[in-house]
């Protein structure tokens, strides 16, 4: 258990330092701006990608803002780069015939090619859900972490359509009893 502690801590201490390193480099900086903002639709399968197996299917329904965060690097020239990003999110997620309004906010890093017309993107952040149990599956607490990976692509002027995994749990902060769940997501919206 104690072990377990430190471990948290350390990487508490290193994700400190990742974030300071980042506001270190004002020549990278520049403004925040909102990206993009669209509707949401997932759903999660009993046999998830990452973590245990569920007890229900879950869906959600969200919708999502994406916010360019100042610190961008260019990679190649001006055909790729790498950016800061948050993911901020409010909507609803049901199983087990209960529901439970959730937000979410998380960071990325967004590898952007082709000027904008792909993105792969990969972040961590926390979510906040007004239920956190349903049926018999119990997510262990209303505060939970939330990991996604996603890809987007934008073949026309201001629209986009991406796909995205995303895992809540717990991480075991609540006990080992509680359970995540995974959420495969279709997105689609209006890009700035």
């Amino acid at each position: 258990m104690r072990c377990n502690q430190r471990a948290r801590f350390l990487l508490l201490i290193n994700m400190l330092g990742f974030t300071a390193a980042l506001c270190a480099t004002p020549s990278f900086a520049g403004d925040i701006t909102l990206v993009s903002i669209g509707p949401r639709i997932g759903f999660g399968e009993k046999i998830p990608f990452m973590g245990k197996e569920q007890k229900y299917y879950f869906h959600l329904y969200d919708i999502a803002a994406i916010v360019k965060l100042p610190w961008s690097w260019p990679l190649g020239g001006d055909t790729w780069g790498l950016e800061t990003r948050l993911i901020a999110s409010a909507g609803l997620l049901t199983g087990g015939n209960e529901s439970g309004l959730m937000m979410t906010a998380v960071p990325i890093l967004a590898l952007n090619g082709w000027k904008g017309l792909l993105t792969l993107d990969a972040g961590v952040g926390a979510g906040l859900f007004s239920n956190h149990t349903f049926g018999v599956q119990d997510f262990g607490g209303p505060l939970q972490i939330v990991a996604t990976l996603g890809a987007q692509v934008s073949p026309f002027s201001h629209t986009y359509a991406g796909v995205r995994i995303q895992h809540f749990s717990d991480a075991g902060l609540y006990g080992s009893s509680s359970l995540g769940v995974d959420m495969y997501i279709a997105e689609l919206g209006y890009r700035f």
